[in-house]
């Protein structure tokens, strides 16, 4: 309880830390706990009085810092040249004043602007074009005159980043058994700097390094996920993230219900071929009559299997053509010509060309100047494994050559 009387006057009257105005007003400057108590104010003149009592509580709150990161200590790993915020929110009561200090040991008030750094109003230190020479310990002070707290930042620079990768594929489908084993879903990613590793699971839930809920532990270091007795419950997709101050990648495990195989069939039109291929195809090359009759395709996994057949029929026609030259083909001296010939079957006929001097030659025959000397029997032979077909051209015949006293004419 104060027990001062102080008396106003048109000057304001001082006593102590209160300070009292003309208009009856109190002014009680840097309050403490020893100014708490009961202040009753008193006006009267020649006809009487009144008074009125306040009550005044003083409440005091030391500074406290809250961290985005939960810590009073933290590391930071920044890249060269970029810009980071190093985030110092601080409350308590009376405000408190807030001031950073650099590792070489400037002091940075709040606000301040200067060079590369600067200081923002809500305690934030911004730090442009960050350098090697400014590795070290930032300290963030809070202080009122009731106390102080801190906040340590230890900052580390690196020279190159690089973005977190994982090796293809990013996305993986596991099948679950009923009553499973224990399942470890990795997470390796490579990245400058070594990335951290975050686990999200199928109810959104997020889970970082060494956490462990119900039947899901997230280890520490590599980013492997362990489910214990996985079951049909524990289907869904599982989200690992690597991130680093390069960015962030993402890996996707799809766990299903197992089910037994199920073979699509092809189109009713196929081609056979006998090599086994590792998707699963069945080729028989060079196909014959004694390839034809029933393919059946088995696939078997742990629940269960399922068949499915294709009925062969190999079709095979001898050669036949269906497009040759005349049997007379006639030419200008000089003039390139083409023969083309043309042959249906199955197997498809391989198609030849036998000249007069008993060359052959393979597919159209072409040719570039005829003369005399390329008169004669053109033979087109088409073969495949079933038979053979041919057609003739007689000779090359030419227009006749007529002599005129001015010259030759053709």
């Amino acid at each position: 309880m104060i027990n001062n009387a102080l008396q106003s006057d048109d000057s304001g009257t001082r006593n102590r830390c209160y300070i009292i105005f003309g208009n009856g007003t109190l002014l009680l400057q840097q309050m403490g706990k020893k100014d708490e108590g009961n202040y009753t104010f008193y006006a009267k003149n020649t006809l009487g009085e009144d008074a009125m009592k306040v009550s005044v509580q003083v409440v005091s709150n030391l500074p406290q810092i809250s961290s985005k990161y939960g810590r009073t200590e933290n590391k930071i790993l920044a890249v060269y040249y970029q810009t980071l915020l190093l985030d110092c929110k601080a409350e308590g009561m009376p405000e408190p004043q807030i001031t950073w200090t650099t590792p070489y040991g400037m002091s940075l008030p709040t606000p301040y602007l200067g060079g590369r750094f600067q200081v923002h109003r809500n305690g934030t230190l911004e730090l442009r074009g960050i350098r090697k020479t400014d590795e070290g310990r930032f300290l963030c002070i809070a202080k009122n005159y009731l106390g102080e707290a801190s906040l340590a930042v230890d900052l580390e620079v690196a020279s190159l980043d690089e973005k977190p990768s994982f090796p293809v594929p990013n996305t993986e489908v596991l099948s679950l058994e009923a009553d499973g084993d224990d399942i470890s879903l990795e997470c390796r990613a490579t990245g400058k700097p070594k990335p951290e590793f975050l686990w999200i699971l199928p109810n959104g839930t997020a889970m970082s390094p060494g956490m462990k809920l119900q039947w899901f532990f997230h280890y520490l270091g590599n980013g492997t996920l362990h489910i214990m007795q996985t079951g049909v419950i524990d289907k869904g997709v599982y989200q690992c993230l690597a991130k680093n101050v390069a960015r962030q990648a993402e890996k996707r495990y799809a766990l299903e219900p197992g089910q037994k195989p199920h073979i699509r069939s092809t189109a009713s039109t196929m081609k056979i071929s006998v090599t086994y291929l590792s998707n699963g195809t069945l080729q028989v090359k060079e196909t014959s009559e004694f390839d034809r009759g029933s393919y059946t395709c088995k696939a078997t996994n742990t629940f269960g299997s399922s068949t499915l057949s294709y009925p062969v029929s190999v079709m095979v026609f001898p050669p036949q053509i269906t497009h040759a030259p005349p049997s007379i083909t006639r030419v200008n001296r000089g003039s390139p010509v083409i023969l083309n010939c043309i042959a249906a079957g199955i197997p498809k006929p391989d198609i030849s060309w036998t000249l007069p001097g008993c060359t052959t030659l393979e597919g159209n025959l072409v040719i570039k100047d005829p003369g005399l000397m390329n008169s004669g029997i053109y033979k087109c032979n088409a073969r495949n494994a079933v038979g053979t077909d041919f057609k003739c051209t007689k000779g090359l015949k030419m227009p006749p050559t007529i002599w005129h006293l001015n010259g030759i004419f053709p």
